[in-house]
């Protein structure tokens, strides 16, 4: 008696397949994975499958090492000094001192941040930029002449903050500060200054003398 299965031609060809799509699977990475579809009319059809492995299954190794601080290629740069601070003894103190007495930082952080030492170097920045501030708003008055008349401030008053703008130019500009337009404008200032007080003379300060007279010091703008 002869014993046929039905079916034979078509589960080997599909055994075949199961065992190199496990090869297959096992040898690349885990999350690979490979669907073939079989057609349902299969069964009458020789089928040959062919698998090409490439020599290399694992996956690209990258370099993972972080960039050094001095690498070029890194894009940072580092400031080991943040906030430096300003010298005691630094001309921007006698400025901001001279403007501190006439009154012209007008809210109390700012004078409270005038008089501490040593000064951070931002809060230098941030106090300035508040002082240009003030000032300028003087050739926005309407009635400038009057002001001016009454102003406490001097030709030499404005150039030493033009001074101190251009030595800190380029901490203003990061802070945000147009170094141009705020020049220009306390150049302008400063030169209707001199035009309403051509030939004015203000008393600088008044001292007894050794003789017991009196010593009057005047300036003439």
């Amino acid at each position: 008696m002869k014993l046929t299965i039905p079916g034979l031609r078509f589960l080997v060809p599909l055994g075949m397949m199961a065992v190199l799509a496990g090869v297959f699977t096992f040898s690349v990475s885990a999350d690979s994975t490979i669907s073939i579809p079989v057609p349902e009319d299969i069964k009458d059809k020789q089928v040959t499958l062919s698998l090409r492995i490439p020599p290399n299954t694992e996956p690209l190794k990258r370099d993972q090492s972080k960039p050094s601080l001095s690498s070029k290629r890194s894009l940072i740069i580092w400031n080991n000094n943040p906030s430096p601070k300003i010298a005691n003894n630094d001309e921007l103190h006698d400025v901001f001192n001279n403007f501190l007495r006439k009154g012209w930082f007008k809210n109390h952080a700012s004078r409270t941040l005038v008089r501490v030492r040593p000064m951070d170097k931002y809060y230098a920045i941030r106090l300035m930029q508040n002082l240009v501030e003030n000032v300028i708003e003087i050739g926005l008055a309407p009635n400038f002449g009057q002001v001016v008349k009454k102003c406490n401030l001097t030709v030499s008053d404005i150039e030493d903050l033009r001074r101190m703008i251009k030595r800190f130019e380029k901490d203003l500009i990061i802070f945000g500060t147009n170094v141009t337009k705020s020049d220009k404008d306390l150049l302008m200032l400063q030169e209707r200054f001199k035009k309403s007080r051509q030939g004015i003379l203000k008393v600088l300060r008044v001292e007894g003398g050794e003789d017991g007279g009196t010593v009057i010091h005047l300036s003439v703008d």
